[in-house]
């Protein structure tokens, strides 16, 4: 593409940050700013001017799905015939590729990966309590890899900085020692020792070191207030002294101080490298001005100075609303979903979240939104899709798993199995040293695949999971007293960051906002969070009790027979555990949807005999709910 092409659309912010000059640059893009654009169209830009070698290129980013979003845009872009001519991949996925050929060079074998960190950790506890308790653990161990702490110095580290542990640090710091000699001993490697790896074969030989950064001279870093010490010592050793640097980020969405990134590292660049011109994109094209408004005044008690503009138009207030307890919450948040479906949007629920600041949050919102007909998302990994991984790891040598391949895409009639087998062909056609097997396959999954979602309904997840998503609708829950901020926040950079969270978290919407709270919850008073005292223009509600406003017209896509079909299915999937197209596939559901069959027989002709004997009951109970409806539509 032309480079002047690759300027078209943007605002002036947007083009001073993708044609600066080849110096070390560091921009703060705002939330909705347009960040990942202006980072792929600045790669574009160079490419196209000459200033940048494409196979010489590095982009850095914190997540698989960004990365292959990146991939993506540049493909689009017109970057280069040959997708691995501009390397794109998280800290680990590249830290992996520098090992793997690290010890190819050196005719030395590549450690395996560990799989099960947490029965690795099991078995590092021992008899301690914390035993049934690995993922706090492995918190803990994440946070010393992360800030780059040994098991011999975390008891005092943790101390020094008032780190909060469920067991005495002494403790813990044994727990970490122990997990270090069982890696050692069984030749494994978990995800932040292959960065370690790289950093420490750098800094002692020079040769290799420069070898890396003769490969990589242009160095593009997203999110970058996500950086911790470990990311950064790798980011600084491959940088060397070099200026052809472009650094992008946002100090407002730097929420991840819990697991070891320390935002100070993105704040202090420009002091750190000489000469790096500092831009802006203060325009947010996501929000509207009321949700941005909700949002930045949460942002101000943190920072007064935080400059972002909405350019959309003004639409819907922000809509603040209490309830007595954590069930009636949950039946207003389906309340807020079916008025945002009923506004006559083509794919509502694919466009609606719920975002909750903990985890536990969710199953009582999940299991009313299915009861009350709203198809429910889900992205977490399936014992099935484990299995199909599990199976394809079993291949020792290259021919064998394209055999593996082969024989999944010809008779493999699940869609997990089918995906899995796709991966392993993109995996195939990259250029891997050494030996290329299931092991290795499973490795790179680990590292750089993009994780399978399903693509129907709403999603319910976490403030830190919506982290680089958006939405046309989202409900907040929970924005109360002890979750937001959370009561485990102690310290005030603890307290910083729930600000910050609740920023991400608010800034996820683009059209519509709903912000909800509990004045009980467990039996704990809670109420209305203190963050959203400021909030003007919106109109707070305390509701004693919740009746679902099901739609005024059946009219509406989103109470479609269809659809109906869709949030069983749905519901069907999440009992049975398997992915939706397992229960019936999109195009048996859109015929059973226009046939209307009214016996198992011919509801047969349609899925097959056996699936028709296990869905028949269900199935032919929602169409005929639906018949009547459906005829005086076709009357209509």
């Amino acid at each position: 593409m032309d480079a002047d092409q690759l300027l078209h659309g943007m605002d002036a912010d947007q083009r001073a940050a993708v044609t600066c000059p080849e110096t070390a640059t560091v921009l703060h893009a705002g939330a909705g700013s347009g960040k990942t654009r202006v980072l792929t169209h600045r790669i574009a830009y160079r490419i196209a001017k000459g200033t940048a070698d494409p196979q010489r290129v590095l982009a850095i980013t914190f997540t698989r799905e960004a990365a292959s979003e990146m991939r993506r845009r540049l493909k689009t872009l017109g970057v280069s015939r040959d997708s691995q001519s501009v390397t794109v991949g998280t800290f680990h996925a590249v830290a992996l590729a520098l090992l793997r050929q690290r010890l190819a060079d050196t005719h030395k074998q590549m450690p395996s990966i560990v799989h099960n960190r947490q029965q690795l950790i099991t078995h590092a506890a021992g008899n301690h309590p914390m035993a049934n308790r690995p993922r706090e653990l492995l918190t803990e161990v994440d946070w010393a890899h992360a800030r780059l702490i040994s098991p011999t110095n975390y008891t005092q580290t943790a101390k020094r900085l008032g780190r909060y542990t469920v067991a005495p640090h002494n403790e813990i710091a044994t727990i970490y020692k122990e997990y270090e000699q069982l890696k050692i001993q069984r030749n494994t490697l978990d995800l932040d020792d292959l960065i370690a790896r790289v950093v420490e074969a750098m800094r002692l030989d020079n040769a290799y070191a420069q070898a890396v950064r003769w490969r990589y001279r242009h160095i593009f870093v997203d999110e970058a207030q996500d950086m911790n010490p470990l990311q950064y010592e790798m980011f600084e050793a491959i940088r060397g002294q070099r200026a052809d640097v472009f650094i992008v980020g946002d100090p407002m969405q730097a929420i991840y101080g819990f697991n070891g990134s320390d935002k100070r590292l993105f704040d202090e660049l420009p002091d750190k490298i000489r000469g790096t011109t500092v831009l802006r994109l203060p325009n947010n094209y996501r929000c509207t001005p009321e949700i941005l408004n909700a949002a930045t005044t949460v942002a101000k008690l943190v920072d007064q100075q935080i400059d972002v503009r909405a350019i959309k138009p003004s639409a819907e207030p922000v809509n603040l609303r209490g309830y007595p307890d954590a069930e009636a919450e949950a039946k207003g948040v389906a309340d807020c979903l079916w008025q945002f479906a009923n506004t006559g949007g083509v794919n509502p629920w694919q466009s609606a979240a719920v975002l909750v600041r903990t985890n536990i949050q969710s199953e009582i919102i999940v299991d009313v939104l299915v009861k009350n007909n709203i198809p429910v998302r889900t992205s977490r990994p399936s014992k099935e899709l484990n299995a199909a991984i599990a199976d394809a790891a079993q291949s020792t040598n290259r021919n064998e798993l394209t055999t593996w391949v082969t024989d999944v895409l010809t008779e493999a009639d699940s869609e997990i199995q089918r995906w899995v087998a796709e991966q392993v062909q993109v995996f195939l056609k990259l250029d891997h040293p050494g030996n290329v097997d299931g092991r290795t396959f499973t490795s790179w999954m680990r590292t750089t695949s993009a994780d399978q979602r399903s693509t129907e309904g709403v999603e319910v997840l976490t403030f830190h999971s919506a982290k680089g998503r958006e939405w046309g609708c989202v409900v907040v829950a929970g924005a109360e007293v002890g979750l937001m901020p959370h009561s485990s926040a102690i310290t005030q950079d603890q307290q910083d960051e729930e600000v910050r969270l609740a920023y991400v978290a608010l800034t996820r919407a683009s059209q519509q906002l709903f912000v909800t709270w509990c004045e009980t919850r467990r039996g704990r008073t809670a109420g209305q969070s203190s963050l959203l005292a400021n909030i003007v223009g919106a109109d707070p509600q305390i509701t004693e009790s919740t009746v679902m406003k099901k739609p005024k017209s059946r009219s509406v896509r989103a109470s479609s027979l269809e659809d109906d079909l869709r949030a069983w299915r749905s519901s069907r999937a999440r009992v049975i555990k398997q992915p939706v197209a397992n229960v019936c596939s999109d195009y048996e559901l859109r015929l059973i949807a226009k046939q209307l069959p009214k016996t198992t027989a011919e509801l047969a002709k349609i899925v097959g005999a056996m699936t028709a004997q296990t869905i028949g009951p269900d199935v032919l109970s929602i169409v005929a709910r639906a018949e009547p409806r459906h005829a005086i539509q076709t009357l209509k």
